[in-house]
Parts: structure tokens; sequence; C-alpha cells
């Protein structure tokens, strides 16, 4: 049988060793501190992506019923006057040939409606004869001269330009004098 060899202990550290085994020491406590920091900081950032995320979605939810509320709002008063439009066309040929001055006053009448309904919403018709041409309120499809106008202006309106505020809603057509 062999001998067994007793256990001999590790031989000490020596002391440049254990000098560095103290120094090491609070730089890895630094280290697993400055670790945890990092894990805090990213679920932080996650939380934040997150956040946001759910902040733009709600955003574009709100922006998208707003502009479904408004567009109803803006449709709303016009339903009279579709309506009267509605009862105009649905009148007999018949009845409107034997007076058509009463029909015509009733589209004057539904007219009238909706210009009221227009001028509600803050819009504004522009564009007169005598005006001065402005290319930036007007589109000139024919030119010509007209001594009743002087010289760059209108003469005709063949459709009437819009604006709600400043912004114009539809330039006017018109004819303009040379």
């Amino acid at each position: 049988m062999a001998k067994k060899q007793p256990e001999t202990a590790p031989p000490p550290e020596s002391e440049q060793e254990q000098a560095e085994a103290e120094v090491l020491d609070p730089v890895v406590a630094e280290l697993e501190a400055m670790e945890g920091e990092l894990a805090q900081s990213r679920e932080q950032l996650l939380r934040l992506a997150a956040e946001y995320d759910n902040y733009r979605k709600r955003s574009q939810r709100e922006r998208e019923e707003s502009y479904q509320i408004a567009k109803a709002d803006a449709l709303k008063p016009f339903l009279p006057v579709l309506d009267n439009f509605e009862r105009a066309c649905v009148l007999p040929a018949a009845a409107a040939e034997q007076d058509f001055a009463e029909f015509r006053k009733g589209v004057d009448m539904i007219y009238s409606q909706l210009a009221g309904v227009f001028a509600a919403l803050g819009a504004e018709a522009f564009g007169e004869a005598g005006d001065d041409f402005d290319p930036a309120l007007h589109m000139a499809v024919l030119h010509g001269e007209d001594e009743n106008f002087g010289k760059n202006a209108v003469a005709d309106v063949f459709q009437k330009g819009w604006r709600l505020g400043e912004r114009v809603l539809r330039v006017a057509t018109v004819k303009a004098v040379n």
C-alpha cells in the first residue's frame, strides 16, 4: 500500500498578491455597483421608450378622433340645406312648370340658407367685377380690353373665389383687362 502524503495547505499568498487583492476588492465592488446602475438605466430607458410609444399611439388616435369630430361638426350645418335641395328635386316636374316663380323662390331661399351656413363658418366669397386683378386670388381664363375698367382689373367673374380667414379655399375664375 502506498503511503498517503499529508495534504499540504496552499502556500500563503505573497504580500504583493495580498496588496493586489486589497486594491481589487473595491474595484470589483465598484464595478458591480456600476453594472447594477447600468441595468437600472437600461430598465428606465426601456420603460421610457414604451411610454413614448404609448404616447405616440394615443396622440395619433386622438388626432384621428378630433379630425372626425371636426368633419362632423362642419357637416352638420349643411344637413338642413341638403334636405331642402332634396325636397326641391323631388318636386314633380309638372308642379315646377306650373309654378316656376314659387319654385325659383324656394331655390333662392335654399341658396340664402347655404350662404348663411358658409358665413357662420367664417367663409367669405371674393372676386367682383372692378376688383384689382391679383394672381394669388384670381385665375384669368380670358384677357381682353374693356373701357369700363382700368388696366389689370377684373372685368367679369365666372366663378367666385372663397377664403376662410387668410386661407384661400378657391381662387376666383375671371376675365382680366389688359
